[in-house]
């Protein structure tokens, strides 16, 4: 039938570059209905190929399926009109409609001298076949060839699942006060690769920063499962589907810090409305009836659904002003901030599109936190202070996904730049930041400041960082968006689960 070779040669040569996914035994099947001479039901099969081959693509591609597309119809209902018309110029690709027209034209020309038929069934066997000969192409292990791969890598995650519910931390209760505050900045929107995206790897504020983490993996590429995954990260990394469950009580950071002395709260520069990501807070992670107040704080712009974001050092400067004046116990801050969320609106700049205006609103804050470090240091009190990014913006965007898409949790969005400073030492600052770069996760940095609660820093004599290091606890590099696993490999590479099971080669970032 017209064009439906050319389909099936344009999806082979999208596997064979890592665009897609491909069943080729579903393919195949199709492509035999389409090419078969037919008699009778000639009519049914025009009617019915098409739109079967169009869902045959969608099931191929590494886009989410048809239920988590419902799933999200709801929050993107929740969009401003601008945000939406702004994502629709995105998903434009002119240069990729040109070259799909140049193609049709070459093909429709070459089609009266050359039989497309013969050469699709051939491109569908081909995947097959070069995966049955070990070639390179079965590192992407196609669902109807490659269980055995797919195996092995089903059971590398098994274990890492297995071998992180083994993984519990209490915080020590000494009986007298902690030694110091402790801060958690959550940051939406910030990974390295944005980092580097807009110049800023080597932004002053990071370092400023005692300990700086190259490799810490949000494990997430949204801000309610990276919410939940910070606030409990006092047991080892759960598989995404287990984590709106119940859990163990001990899991939960903030009220085990509650136990250990520290005053809880949480503070954000949003309403928490989206998605019910106040809620989630609340709720889940243990701060019921401890959020603090933002209404009193400056509107810097609008989010991407129309609401408020009041600014950053406002908020946390009128916080630690109301802090110190409540008296001496230890407090525990819980501070999340979407500044940097993809489709905000920034009052008095030239562009509309949020990721020209990223950098503005990255460098306010970063500036905003450079000057409440600042207002920390001049307190003299002691504080840990802590910077972990929930995600990255996926300002680039990949191979399947336009820039703000977060569907595929790859390394570009999750692994994010987390870090610690601890305020008020006594002796001088190191000159530059101690770089981590094995894998972490959470449990390595909550297992990092029981070590700081259990043996404090503040002290004359106390151990440096650098030996208190030799123990950190690492966690291998698994990122998860609802049934889409990202899982890193020994070599630098990754492999992907797509939504139906399959493990594709999503190779290095």
């Amino acid at each position: 039938m017209n064009y439906l070779s050319l389909y099936f040669l344009v999806k082979t040569g999208l596997y064979y570059t890592d665009y897609i996914g491909f069943h080729w035994l579903a393919n195949l099947l199709l492509a035999l209905w389409a090419f078969w001479p037919l008699q009778r039901g000639l009519r049914l099969r025009r009617l019915l190929i098409w739109p079967l081959a169009l869902a045959l693509l969608w099931h191929d591609s590494l886009l989410p399926g048809p239920a988590r597309v419902w799933q999200q119809l709801s929050a993107i209902s929740g969009f401003s009109a601008d945000y939406l018309l702004e994502l629709l110029r995105r998903a434009f690709n002119p240069v990729a409609l040109l070259g799909l027209a140049a193609l049709v034209l070459v093909y429709h020309l070459l089609s009266r001298w050359l039989r497309f038929s013969t050469l699709a069934l051939a491109g569908i066997l081909s995947v097959p076949l070069l995966a049955s000969l070990g070639s390179s192409a079965a590192v992407h292990a196609p669902a109807d060839t490659a269980a055995g791969v797919a195996g092995g890598q089903e059971g590398e995650l098994q274990a890492f699942y297995s071998a992180e519910r083994q993984r519990k931390l209490v915080f020590p209760t000494t009986g007298a006060p902690p030694p110091f505050d402790l801060i958690v900045l959550h940051v939406c929107s910030l990974s390295w690769d944005d980092l580097d995206y807009v110049n800023q790897r080597n932004a002053p504020l990071l370092k400023r920063f005692d300990l700086v983490f190259s490799h810490f993996n949000s494990a997430a590429s949204y801000s309610g499962p990276a919410a939940l995954r910070v606030l409990r990260g006092n047991c080892g990394q759960t598989a995404h589907s287990k984590l709106y469950k119940a859990t163990d009580p001990n899991c939960y950071t903030f009220p085990a810090l509650a136990k250990a002395g520290f005053q809880t709260s949480g503070l954000l520069n949003h309403s928490g409305a989206y998605d019910d990501f106040a809620k989630t807070v609340e709720t889940e992670a243990g701060l019921s009836g401890r959020m603090e107040s933002n209404r009193a704080g400056k509107v810097q712009m609008q989010s991407f659904d129309g609401s408020p974001i009041y600014d950053d050092f406002g908020l946390l400067s009128t916080w630690w002003t109301q802090r110190q004046a409540r008296g001496p116990e230890p407090v525990a801050l819980y501070y999340n901030t979407i500044t940097l969320h993809d489709g905000n609106r920034l009052p008095g700049t030239a562009s509309r599109s949020s990721l020209d205006t990223y950098k503005p609103r990255l460098l306010k804050l970063l500036g905003d936190f450079d000057r409440f470090v600042t207002e920390l240091e001049a307190s003299g009190r002691p504080v840990v202070l802590v910077l972990i990014p929930e995600h990255g913006a996926s300002l680039r965007g990949d191979k399947v996904q336009i820039p703000g898409m977060r569907e595929i949790p790859d390394p570009k969005i999750t692994l994010v730049p987390a870090a610690i400073k601890l305020i008020g030492m006594k002796t001088g600052a190191a000159a530059a930041p101690v770089v981590v770069t094995q894998d972490m996760g959470y449990f390595g940095i909550n297992t990092l400041l029981a070590d700081l609660l259990r043996d404090n820093p503040f002290t004359p004599g106390g151990r440096p960082l650098a030996k208190r290091l030799e123990h950190l606890q690492s966690t291998p590099f698994v990122a998860e968006n609802d049934d889409v696993v990202m899982l890193g490999g020994k070599s630098g590479g990754y492999t992907m689960k797509s939504t139906d099971g399959t493990w594709l080669d999503f190779g290095k970032p």
